[in-house]
């Protein structure tokens, strides 16, 4: 039986995971953390579910919408239903175009991560946790996975790697064999970026008022204020106790970047601040807030369209919301979808 690795257990690599659960083939995924979904992650405090990275996902196929509403159990899948307005670097609030079609807002009420762990569960693969990928190396035309702590593991056909692109290319830097074909590959993931992004989570033992019957407001691409994103988290069924509110704020990566290495609790204030004067609402007072550095938040750009399928003859395949370009969990699920249908064509199966 075929052999595959998968380094990263965030939604692209456990939708490839998934995605070649019926086939004869024996799939290992490798991830450095305990947890599953990547930046599609949610935490739980007083009694209060939250997601901290992506704040919701939409369907960007039929075929996601099938993965999300029939493949996997749909119990629990909750449409926010209201709309995302933008706001510009004065603060001031528009709506959105009225012909711009409506696509849901998705999330569960247990929190976006519901979909890593739906995918992990149904996959049937043997998921590593707590296994951090160092080097990979090719020997014989097949694979050889090396962890942080010293683990090997071996042999696999294929490796398909999901982590963001500045962990991707450290490890195929690492990496022996594979000759200048994987060179060019670790140059050229080298050169896709990621912005940072701080995201603050403040709850509130009381109803906050709004300015707009919106679920949350975006920065205009054109904005330069400090924040990027505000929502309140209380819209999603099954999140926050009734009568409770909560707001989740994101900071705008050319504000974080100079930033992303001190503490987030440092900007407590002036966030809540920057939030109250958007929303012309009262912060004051909350009952707890958290925080979370998402160093690799999304990507500013593409991987070269001649890289994505350079590696498949050696059995190196790229997967994650780099290789589109778009940081959205839909966009890294049809990225799985892509990994996978390359293991099939190399491995000749169906």
């Amino acid at each position: 039986m075929a052999r595959i690795a998968i380094v990263g257990a965030g939604v692209s690599g456990l939708t490839a995971a998934y995605a070649l659960r019926t086939l004869p083939i024996d799939v290992t995924v490798f991830e450095k953390s305990r947890g599953f979904g990547g930046r599609a992650a949610s935490r739980g405090r007083y009694g209060c579910r939250y997601d901290h990275g992506a704040n919701y996902f939409s369907p960007s196929s039929s075929r996601v919408e099938q993965l999300v509403t029939a493949h996997l159990p749909s119990d629990g899948l909750v449409d926010i239903g209201r709309d995302v307005w933008r706001f510009d670097e004065a603060g001031a609030l528009s709506r959105p175009d009225p012909e711009e079609p409506h696509e849901p807002k998705w999330t569960y009420r247990d929190g976006i991560s519901r979909l890593g762990k739906l995918l992990a569960r149904y996959s049937h693969a043997d998921i590593q946790t707590r296994t951090r990928v160092e080097k990979l190396e090719h020997r014989d035309q097949q694979w050889v996975v090396r962890s942080q702590q010293g683990g090997t593991f071996a042999p696999f056909d294929a490796v398909v790697l999901t982590p963001p692109a500045p962990q991707t290319a450290s490890i195929l830097a690492d990496s022996e064999g594979g000759g200048a074909r994987v060179d060019r590959i670790e140059r050229a993931v080298e050169e896709v970026h990621y912005a940072p992004q701080f995201s603050f989570v403040f709850a509130f033992d009381r109803s906050l008022s709004r300015p707009g019957n919106f679920y949350g407001l975006r920065a205009t691409k054109e904005a330069s204020h400090p924040l990027k994103w505000i929502g309140f988290e209380h819209d999603k069924p099954g999140h926050v106790k009734s009568g409770h509110s909560m707001v989740v704020v994101q900071t705008a990566p050319d504000w974080t970047a100079p930033r992303v290495d001190r503490e987030p609790d440092t900007f407590v204030p002036e966030v809540k601040e920057w939030t109250e004067d958007v929303l012309v609402a009262d912060l004051r007072r909350p009952e707890w807030y958290d925080v979370q550095r998402w160093r690799y938040a999304y990507p500013t750009a593409a991987l070269e369209g001649e890289m994505v399928s350079a590696g498949a003859e050696l059995g190196l395949i790229l997967a994650g919301d780099y290789v589109p370009g778009v940081g959205r969990v839909s966009r890294a699920i049809e990225t799985g979808f892509a990994a996978a249908q390359q293991v099939r064509t190399l491995l000749d199966v169906r």
